[in-house]
């Protein structure tokens, strides 16, 4: 068996896809699969599968009319492109994006293997988003591999390169600078309960010319004391960072599946959330963090519960939700399964 990913882009500052991706393929690769990852064409050398992550750009194109040429089969991930949230936000582009839909979207997943859902709650929610909606709908999960390098060492180069962390409740929010984000209600909410002692750890890459990131450096201008912004973090660092918070925070008014939550899962770090992140049942499931709405309101009560210590508790709890649940070692089996069942499927039945 031999598989290839199709992707836009590897490239970990565009977010949770290139980081799954990547572990995606490790762990396929441990299970002794072949696999490549290709961010422009088919392989040349014949392959079993192909999985092309994400909609609306090349990789399902790609996938699908080489399924027609050849009937190679393919799964796509939709990565919670097909989100009601987007509809909403954004109508004009959803209206661009129905019309390619009827043109080939639709029937790039209608003909898809299977399309792979992250979470149950992420394949409910694309049911209602486009017209018509039909494909082969698989709950896969995610995840990520078990946690690299020694814990003690990689806090301890964390504290080396940001010295003001030393000694601090740290909260800590991980992930890109945008509006979906909610980074507004945690700024908000962190500068109006915090303590002498905490700090807001801020992991993300920073534009200093996006129009969010200046919007919101001016409105808590002053009121920075106890918020460190760090820029991208990766390797060590990020890792150090997920040890030495207290908890991470992901205040988000959209997120599929949340990358960084399995990580700081896979630590210990237990999690708070609001209910837009799609893993939030898991972490329910498990007792493994907090769960409030997207509003002020919901993220004044996370950051009330974090000072207030309701949440340290629970890191042995998001241990066992990590094992059990996120990690990305159970989504490799489902994938090579899904690939074996198709191979004992005649091309027409696709």
């Amino acid at each position: 068996m031999k598989i290839q990913q199709l992707v836009h882009s590897i490239d970990p500052k565009t977010g949770g896809v290139a980081k799954a991706v990547l572990d995606l393929s490790e762990a396929i690769e441990d299970l002794g699969i072949k696999i490549e990852t290709d961010e422009a064409q088919i392989s040349k050398s014949l392959v079993t599968g192909i999985i092309a992550h994400g909609l609306w750009q090349w990789p399902g194109v790609v996938a699908y009319k080489n399924w027609q040429r050849k009937r190679t089969p393919y799964l796509a991930f939709p990565h919670g492109m097909l989100d009601p949230w987007f509809k909403k936000a954004y109508p004009l582009k959803h209206f661009k994006k129905q019309l390619y839909w009827w043109w080939i979207q639709g029937k790039i997943l209608e003909n898809a293997f299977a399309v792979c859902f992250t979470t149950e709650e992420e394949r409910t929610l694309a049911r209602n988003t486009f017209w018509p909606y039909q494909c082969k709908e698989v709950v896969t999960g995610l995840g990520v591999g078990d946690p690299p390098g020694e814990g003690k060492s990689q806090i301890s180069t964390f504290q080396k390169q940001f010295p003001q962390t030393r000694g601090k409740e740290i909260l800590l929010y991980m992930g890109r600078i945008h509006p979906k984000k909610g980074l507004d209600l945690l700024l908000k909410a962190f500068v109006s309960q915090k303590r002498a002692n905490d700090l807001l750890v801020i992991g993300a890459p920073i534009s200093k010319e996006d129009s969010y990131y200046k919007q919101l450096r001016k409105e808590f201008k002053g009121k920075e004391e106890q918020i460190l912004w760090t820029d991208m973090i990766e390797g060590d660092l990020k890792w150090g960072a997920l040890r030495s918070a207290d908890s991470l925070i992901l205040p988000s008014h959209q997120e599929n599946y949340g990358m960084v939550v399995a990580e700081a899962c896979s630590v210990g770090t237990p999690v708070l959330l609001t209910n837009k992140v799609n893993l939030y049942q898991e972490i329910l499931e498990y007792d493994a963090g907090l769960i409030e709405l997207d509003t002020q309101r919901g993220v004044d009560q996370l950051v009330s519960q974090w000072i207030k210590g309701s949440i340290q508790e629970k890191g042995q709890n998001a241990l066992k939700c990590f094992h059990d649940k996120l990690h990305i070692s159970k989504t490799a089996e489902k994938i090579i399964g899904l690939f074996q069942e198709a191979a004992k499927t005649p091309s027409h039945e696709n």
